[in-house]
């Protein structure tokens, strides 16, 4: 593995010699997120982490998450400042099960991924509607909106393709893209499904308010004579900013056939046929209060899903208050509630406390890197079973974990 990582530090610096000459001044940039946690149960064995049986989609995080994870990315930039421009985009994920002090790849213990591999330009259109435009094509993160509280993706049209954004149309902007699941050169019988989406966004609507939507329309494609399927996702959000010191954002996503669903849309839409809706009301808030060391952030979501047999139905709602006694040292507690209802009957329920003092480089709920010590305590019903819990609470209802996490960003 060390050799392995030796030839990639290599070839980068090589690629960063022959790629020197055009980047810009500022030079390439190097950004990431890294998570990490070790702990128990009150049972005894490994950290375990809590989450809800279907229809329930997310859990909330602190101190509840369980594997390592980190994002390493680097841009490089081409071109002039004041020119065309270009910028390559790279983004690598790293993920370990923590077992031990050597995890590899051979043993699955160790996994890396590619998240993001795409170029994008400008600079080269004249004064007007064009002038800010952007092309990219490849692999990236595209207009993905989350709960933070939840690491919950209500929204998101990621992955292989390419487009144009940022076009200035009156008072907004637009952005138009195409991106595809299932790789190139498929067989014959393969079902691939693509996207095509515009977005319409940067819209003054009110003081302090801005305006965003996307709409996502999904058709199955094969060389064969296996059956498609098609349908659409609109995602509509609107952010008021200066909201308790902080923001409100209120999402609305309907579904139609192949964007029916959860969560991880449209992104995992597959192509083959599919009936139903879905529909989701997703509302966040971050709040901040200068001078009194409270911050924190409070959300709330309802939907349903019907495939065509009935509504899936799921609801939650939580919230993590933050207080900072100083600029290094706070106190964190999440509480959150989730319960569903499946198209036959069933009732499944999870909340969720976390107690956590944490260690940071200043104040404030974003203060990153933070160290966090946590214990964890969490109770469901009979309907939620031992989904998330791996059985490790037995027959139980109820249990507790604790441990230690760092969490960064750059």
């Amino acid at each position: 593995m060390q050799h392995k990582f030796k030839l990639l530090a290599a070839a980068a610096a090589v690629a960063g010699a022959f790629a020197a000459p055009a980047t810009f001044a500022q030079g390439i940039e190097f950004h990431g997120y890294v998570r990490t946690q070790v702990g128990t149960t009150s049972e005894g064995g490994n950290l375990q982490c809590f989450s809800g049986a279907w229809p329930i989609r997310a859990k909330y995080r602190l101190g509840n998450e369980c594997d390592s994870y980190g994002e390493a990315a680097v841009m490089v930039p081409f071109g002039k400042a004041d020119g065309a421009w270009g910028k390559y985009n790279l983004m690598l994920a790293l993920q370990e099960k923590n077992s031990q002090d050597y995890e590899s790849i051979s043993d699955e213990n160790f996994d890396i991924a590619s998240r993001q591999n795409y170029v994008q330009i400008g600079g080269f259109f004249p004064d007007g509607a064009f002038e800010e435009a952007k092309l990219w094509v490849g692999k990236r993160y595209y207009n993905r909106h989350d709960i933070h509280i939840n690491d919950y993706f209500y929204w998101n049209n990621s992955g292989p393709g390419g487009g144009i954004e940022d076009i200035k149309a009156g008072p907004m902007k637009l952005s138009f893209a195409y991106h595809q699941n299932g790789g190139n050169a498929h067989p014959e019988a393969d079902v691939v499904g693509k996207r095509y989406s515009m977005r319409f966004h940067d819209i003054a609507v009110n003081p302090g308010g801005t305006f965003e939507g996307e709409l996502v329309f999904l058709k199955g494609s094969t060389a064969g004579t296996a059956d498609t399927g098609n349908g659409y996702q609109v995602f509509l959000q609107h952010t008021q900013g200066g909201f308790l010191g902080g923001f409100n954002k209120l999402a609305l996503v309907y579904g139609k056939k192949l964007g029916a669903g959860f969560e991880w849309l449209p992104t995992y839409a597959g192509g083959n046929e599919a009936s139903g809706d879905s529909l989701r009301l997703h509302d966040q808030i971050y709040f901040n209060f200068p001078g009194t060391g409270f911050s924190g952030m409070a959300t709330a979501s309802y939907g349903y899903a019907d495939f065509g047999s009935g509504k899936n139905t799921w609801a939650s709602f939580g919230i993590r208050p933050q207080y900072n006694f100083t600029d290094n040292f706070s106190l964190a507690v999440e509480l959150g509630h989730d319960q569903g209802k499946t198209d036959g009957g069933d009732k499944p329920k999870l909340t969720k406390l976390t107690v956590a003092p944490q260690f940071s480089l200043s104040g404030g709920f974003w203060a990153r890197p933070v160290v966090r010590a946590f214990a964890t305590y969490a109770n469901w019903n009979a309907a939620n079973g031992d989904a998330g819990t791996n059985g490790v609470f037995g027959s139980k209802t109820s249990g507790m974990t604790y441990g230690l996490q760092v969490e960064t960003w750059w």
